[in-house]
C-alpha cells in the first residue's frame, strides 16, 4: 500500500454524525477502508453518496489512515456548466437540482426548490415576495 498513497476508490458506507467515509478500492480486489477522514474544505458539509467515485490520500503506514478529499471532475463526471469566469456550487445530489451560480460581471443566482431568507427578526420565502410583488402590482393597476 506504501506505493498507493493516492488512491480512486468507491464510497461503501458513510458515517454521516462523524464526517467518516469508508473507500472500496476495486483494483486492490474489493478491499474496504476503516472509516477515513473527510476532508472539510472551509468547514463546509457535503457528503458524496455511496457509490459515488472519490480521490482518498493515505498516510505512508498504510490504508488504515487517510483522508477522502470527496469527488472530483472526470469523464463520468461532468461539471453541469463550465467557464473561466464562472463559479457554481451545487447542493443537491443532482446537477442543477439546488445550485449557486455566478458568472463575472453578472448577476448571483440561487436555484432551489424554495427559498427562505431568515435573520433574527423572522423569516420569508422568495414564493411569498413574488406573492407581495403580484399583490402591490395588482394594486398599483387599480390607481
Amino acid at each position: 500500500m506504501a506505493d498507493k498513497l493516492i488512491r480512486v476508490g468507491r464510497v461503501s458506507k458513510i458515517d454521516y454524525e462523524h464526517g467518516m467515509i469508508s473507500v472500496t478500492y476495486p483494483d486492490l480486489d474489493d478491499s474496504v477502508t476503516v472509516p477515513l477522514a473527510t476532508a472539510s474544505f472551509g468547514d463546509e458539509y457535503k457528503m458524496p453518496q455511496v457509490g459515488d467515485e472519490v480521490l482518498a490520500v493515505h498516510l505512508p503506514s498504510g490504508q488504515a489512515r487517510g483522508v477522502v478529499l470527496g469527488r472530483y471532475w472526470n469523464l463520468r463526471n461532468v461539471p453541469a456548466v463550465g467557464g473561466a469566469d464562472m463559479y457554481r456550487k451545487e447542493y443537491g445530489h443532482e446537477k442543477g437540482e439546488s445550485y449557486c451560480q455566478y458568472i463575472t460581471g453578472g448577476e448571483l443566482l440561487f436555484v432551489a426548490p424554495s427559498i427562505r431568507l431568515q435573520d433574527a427578526s423572522g423569516s420569508i420565502t422568495v414564493a411569498e415576495l413574488l406573492d407581495l410583488k403580484r399583490r402591490v402590482a395588482s394594486l398599483e393597476a387599480r390607481l
